[in-house]
């Protein structure tokens, strides 16, 4: 294993957190403590973390996060094969500051794994976005901007968050649900299965097949149906059009509209009719 570089902080002067996408062969690190709360999300391959609150290693698979408070021993490493994971590095005072906005604390005793929520996830890949973009004033502001709402929401996250010892069987119907809310959330956007793959960190097989067993639909299906039923709530509004109707939900075609709702069995608006 190659060891992987690491200091007490990671985050610049003028800021409040940072985030830092790490995805390197043989991924390990030393035993070391930070002076800010670090939130470790895999993005692919089982991350494992050796903490000194806790007997045992902690597992973290892809779709959960885990929070390592500061000067917390710790180190970590792969568990096999590839393994990409996000690091983001939160100042203490950025956390209490979120935490009295929340009137709750969160938990700095034993470290546990939480399923990363929706919110988390799309905050985490708009940051993903950033990197890469050519160096300016403008681009530190922005990247700046996209670190303190990664931060916000993997606090957010770990307030609300409950531990991942549900039944695999809850694991299963959360991820689930969380996928139909994405899906009702981007109704307006043009998206493909790979997309909607990504966003969960899932292949697109697999993703196919789990949504298929649990809601007896394909994903396309499913927003197909969706799109239908919003388009006809936005119908029932006076002065609402088919043409904007359709544009809501995702659809640059008002006949095809009215093909969906036929599809689906909904009642055609008099708009159509005419």
């Amino acid at each position: 294993m190659k060891t992987y570089p690491t200091t007490s902080t990671h985050i610049p002067p003028d800021r409040v957190s940072t985030v830092r996408r790490v995805s390197v062969p043989g991924y390990c690190t030393e035993l070391h403590e930070h002076d800010e709360y670090m939130f470790l999300l895999p993005r692919a391959g089982l991350l494992v973390l050796n903490i000194e609150s806790n007997t045992a290693p902690v597992r973290i698979p892809p779709m959960s996060f885990a929070i390592v408070p500061p000067k917390r021993f710790h180190e970590t490493h792969g568990d096999r094969g590839a393994q990409e994971h996000i690091a983001v590095y939160v100042q203490s005072d950025f956390v209490a500051f979120c935490e009295g906005k929340a009137s709750r604390a969160m938990s700095k005793d034993k470290v546990m794994v939480y399923p990363a929520p929706w919110p988390l996830l799309s905050a985490v890949r708009l940051r993903s976005l950033e990197l890469g973009h050519v160096s300016s004033d403008f681009a530190g502001y922005r990247s700046d901007l996209v670190d303190r709402v990664v931060a916000t929401a993997c606090i957010e996250a770990g307030l609300a968050g409950k531990p991942t010892g549900l039944a695999p069987a809850d694991a299963h119907r959360d991820l689930i649900e969380d996928i139909k809310a994405f899906l009702d959330a981007t109704l307006s956007q043009r998206l493909d299965i790979d997309r909607v793959a990504d966003e969960f960190g899932l292949s697109r097989r697999h993703l196919t097949r789990i949504f298929r067993e649990s809601v007896g639909e394909t994903v396309v299906g499913y927003q197909s149906r969706q799109r239908v039923a919003r388009a006809a709530s936005l119908l029932k509004s006076p002065g609402t059009t088919v043409v904007v109707a359709a544009a809501a939900v995702g659809i640059e075609s008002p006949s095809y509209l009215a093909r969906l709702f036929s599809k689906y069995g909904e009642p055609l608006p008099g708009t159509f009719k005419k």
